[in-house]
């Protein structure tokens, strides 16, 4: 029988072309039994991919390694050591309780509580039933390198395997500092099969704090269903402890994501003034966020209590902001102490200063900063200490940065082409729509707000129609409208009352040219009706012709621009691209392993995301902070953005070519001959045009980057860590509008790709478009007044004579006062500044190391290069003279979709992620 074993051994060994031969080396003078052949041994050229897979060599090579093992069970396989390259990330400027506390874990790391690393197989020991480990190594070299100025410090460890190890699939690490560190990647090299990546790019806690070994798993991607035996256990360990258990209050060092309601916008216990409704529920739906588990205030056990402003919100901690990032932000926050103490000094001491007088008063922010009058200044500055330092060493930065909105034109704002230019190639330009009915039609409840038909009338506008009737005008897809009536007049009570603060249901009716440029012909003001079914108070207004039609002219595209200024913060930006957005986030670290080829995919656009939206709650969209103080709607801001996400939002209609084709069903139509497949109304719509080069772009590498990975259907059905990622962020993240039936169905390659485009596209170029350009084109106050404190009087009025003998002065007191203006522009000056360590569409920190697929590398970087080949395309066009909306005299180009930037305000660069 062992004869004819020999015979059969010797027979495979002569066919198996992937084994070595009788004659080879490896197999002279008996040495047979040693050999030992794992699949990540074989050569590259002898390993194939199928749809994204590592196939195996051949059954019968897998028997004979098998047989080998079985029959040779009682010699020992080769020990070798491999090395380990650690590279830790110190912090760029250390204080001095950081600079101790380093030399402190430096020497305890000589004395035995060092880093110590573990390396994990890929494959199970078929004697213990566990994952394959190597020896335990401890990292080298922390006390000899503790006074290493660099940004970037490796350190060695030294590990010993035996030939049967396989391929290195986790490492685990486990720090017995005193401190935390940030790990950033680590290179094994050794192995046969070459050099392993694991990109780590995380904190690792102490064992005092965090006393479980940290797992990270290398770079190359596995689906759920072709993970090696030996990281199953991992795989599904890691995801857990990232889940926690959904109790207590979270602390600052965990790494937990999980789902809670808005219900720490309140603050019930400073008064009635702060109560403020939970978002999220039965009864005001909204999109969760991320849980911090802090205990329910005193007065309120339904509403969490706050943790306020400097004090750190939770969030997990390799979420936080980088030593760049927060360097931004704090060079932001102290200017924002001078750029807003100053102010209200002036109008502390000067009450006459409270309100702008002329625009120059406006103008001077940019040209002079603020002053005090010299005798309050010799008063104050001497006497206050804080202020005297500010005279003496920040001169400069007293005064505001020129937005981009006046640097070609200074008047520009004042004129008609301009208001409509902005509609399409401004902060905002999503809301325009084409005008398919007339007169417009509200979709308000007639029994509550009246007649539901505009008080616009073909008499109002006909004039302007180049001789077309309206009719002929709507069918020939020249009227478009900006409507913001339904959005607003079911608050307008609630605003109203307050003090300082009112506001309008506007409706603008805008023709287009034969130029392609748009001009407003109508704007219909509205106000709710006194009683339940009582006709409204409306108002139409139409191009000027006088003196006092153009001021009254004037304050009704005003109150449009404070409409649309409140619709694009609390909708369109907040709601759709930050809010909507975390709870794929959350789901994401919950159910996508690191080792998942589309968490790998996601990571770039989940960047700092959850951190922003943290902020967001704690200093924004908090009752009384800056989203309250700067805009019209003032305590209700936030109901209006429930509002929005109950009546409005829909995932299936977020990507771009559906959000165009909806809009009335008019800003596109769908035209296979078009390049994108659809063909724009409007020509020259900066925004679409721009924006569907990167959609396109974007869309091509998510097709390619799905298709790598899932070969039909049925790969993608049964990829249950896909389908519990969306099926979570659904059901539990978007909870209140679980049951809708327009949500997509993750049921095919061309499903997932679609979804992930219209998710990476919200993440990056529609956030981008509707946040960067918030100071440079809103930071001159006139132009997009965020806040009114007057309606616009009619003949009869009081105020009425007091706007026609002074009807500048008047249009200046319905701006908001010195003091809001100051604290908005501050806020938006940061809110509109790319951090130094940015990163655009387009690029990867590690480019060529985030995944361990070379074929996805390439695909990556044709990505790259289609996203270039964009950005020269939308120069060329700015400098167009043909597209009058982005080119011409005094006319701003349009680069809020231009992908790179530099750090700072430059209106443009598209980040991978919502970062601010």
């Amino acid at each position: 029988m062992a004869t004819s074993m020999e015979i059969l051994t010797s027979s495979l060994l002569q066919r198996t072309p992937l084994l070595p031969s009788s004659r080879s080396p490896l197999l002279r003078g008996g040495e047979q039994s040693r050999l030992f052949l794992s699949p990540a041994c074989f050569p590259l050229k002898q390993r194939s991919r199928v749809a994204g897979r590592v196939v195996r060599p051949p059954v019968s090579a897998a028997i004979l390694t098998e047989r080998f093992v079985r029959v040779e069970t009682e010699e020992r396989p080769v020990r070798f050591k491999v090395r380990a390259a650690v590279t830790v990330r110190r912090k760029k400027k250390e204080d001095l309780k950081d600079t101790v506390a380093n030399q402190l874990d430096a020497f305890s790391d000589r004395i035995g509580r060092n880093v110590v690393l573990e390396l994990v197989s890929t494959e199970i020991d078929l004697r213990t039933r566990k994952p394959k480990a190597s020896n335990s190594a401890a990292l080298r070299g922390w006390f000899e390198k503790k006074n290493a100025k660099a940004e970037r410090v490796v350190y060695t460890a030294e590990f010993t395997v035996d030939s049967i190890f396989g391929e290195p699939g986790a490492i685990t690490v486990l720090n017995r500092h005193q401190r935390e560190f940030f790990l950033e990647s680590i290179i094994v090299e050794g192995f046969a099969c070459g050099p392993v990546h694991f990109p780590c790019n995380s904190w690792v806690q102490p064992a005092r704090i965090h006393p479980h070994k940290r797992v990270f798993f290398s770079n190359k991607p596995y689906l759920p269903s072709q993970t090696p035996p030996g990281l199953r256990e991992l795989r599904q360990q890691e995801l857990k402890e990232l889940r926690g258990d959904g109790k207590g209050e979270r602390k600052l060092t965990d790494r937990i994501y999980d789902y809670d309601t808005y219900n720490d916008l309140g603050n019930p216990e400073r008064g009635i003034d702060f109560v403020r409704p939970t978002l999220g529920g039965e009864q005001m739906p909204y999109p969760r966020r991320l849980r911090t588990g802090r205990t329910p205030t005193s007065t309120d056990k339904h509403v969490e209590s706050r943790v306020e402003d400097p004090l750190p919100m939770y969030v997990p901690r390799d979420e936080r902001f980088e030593e760049g990032k927060q360097a931004m932000l704090t060079a932001g926050a102290q200017k924002a102490v001078l750029h807003n103490l100053v102010p209200l000094l002036v109008a502390s001491f000067s009450p006459e200063s409270h309100d702008f007088k002329a625009f120059h008063e406006v103008d001077n922010l940019f040209k002079e900063g603020l002053r005090l009058k010299q005798t309050l200044q010799d008063q104050l500055f001497h006497k206050i200490p804080l202020v005297s330092k500010i005279e003496e060493s920040t001169d400069g930065q007293l005064r505001y940065d020129t937005p981009h909105i006046i640097t070609k034109d200074k008047f520009a704002w004042l004129r008609d082409d301009e208001f409509a230019r902005q509609v399409l190639a401004g902060i905002n330009p999503v809301n325009i729509e084409r005008l398919q009915v007339f007169p417009p039609v509200s979709k308000l409840d007639p029994a509550i707000y009246g007649p539901p038909e505009s008080a616009v009338k073909e008499e109002h506008i006909i004039s302007h129609l180049n001789g077309m009737s309206v009719q002929q005008a709507v069918e020939a897809n020249k009227l478009f409208m900006l409507d913001f009536h339904d959005v607003y007049l079911p608050f307008l009570d609630r605003i109203n009352a307050q003090d300082g603060r009112k506001a309008y249901g506007t409706r603008t009716i805008f023709l287009l040219t034969e130029s392609g440029t748009l001009k407003p012909i109508a704007i219909e003001l509205s106000l709710p009706p006194v009683r339940p079914g009582d006709a409204r108070a409306k108002r139409v207004l139409t191009p000027p012709t006088d003196a006092t039609s153009n001021w009254l002219w004037q304050l009704a595209k005003a109150h449009v621009c404070s409409n649309d200024a409140g619709v694009h913060q609390l909708v369109n930006h907040w709601l759709k691209t930050h809010a909507c957005i975390e709870p794929f986030i959350l789901s994401a670290h919950r159910q996508l392993s690191a080792m998942h080829p589309i968490f790998k995919l996601l990571k770039p656009h989940m960047r700092y995301t959850l951190e922003v939206n943290a902020l967001a709650r704690q200093i924004l969209i908090n009752g009384g902070g800056v989203i309250e103080s700067g805009f019209t709607p003032g305590p209700v801001c936030m109901e209006i953005s429930a509002a929005a996400y109950r009546n409005h939002w829909r995932f299936d209609q977020e990507g771009l070519p559906a959000d165009l084709i909806r809009r009335q069903v008019g800003m596109a139509v769908e035209d296979p001959t078009q390049p994108h497949g659809l063909r724009l109304v409007i020509e020259d719509y900066p925004y679409a045009t721009d924006g569907l080069l990167l959609w396109s772009a974007i869309q091509s590498w998510a097709e390619t980057y799905v298709a790598a990975y899932y070969p039909d259907d049925e790969s993608i059905q049964s990829d249950y860590e896909l389908q519990s990622w969306y099926a979570e962020a659904v059901n539990v993240g978007h909870a209140d509008k679980r049951y809708a039936p327009w949500w997509p169905r993750l049921s095919s390659p061309a499903a997932l790709s679609s979804f992930l485009t219209t998710l990476i596209w919200l993440s990056s170029a529609q956030h981008a478009a509707l946040n960067f350009g918030q100071y440079p084109l809103g930071g001159y106050i006139p132009n997009r007044p965020p806040v009114l404190r007057r309606l616009i009087p009619v003949e009869g009025d009081p105020e009425y004579e007091h706007f026609r003998s002074d009807p500048a002065k008047f249009f200046l007191s319905a701006l908001p006062s010195l003091t809001q203006a100051t604290t908005f522009m501050t806020v938006i000056d940061t809110l509109s500044t790319h951090s130094v360590d940015e990163e655009y569409l387009g690029e990867r920190p590690d480019p060529y190391t985030w995944t361990g697929d070379g074929e996805m590398v390439e695909a990556f970087h044709e990505f790259a290069s289609e996203i270039r080949r964009a950005e020269s395309e939308i120069a060329r066009r700015n400098a167009d003279p043909a597209r009058r909306n982005r080119c011409g005299a005094g006319v701003l180009p349009y680069e809020l979709m231009a992908p790179s930037s530099g750090p700072g305000i430059t209106c443009r660069g598209v980040p991978n992620s919502v970062t601010i």
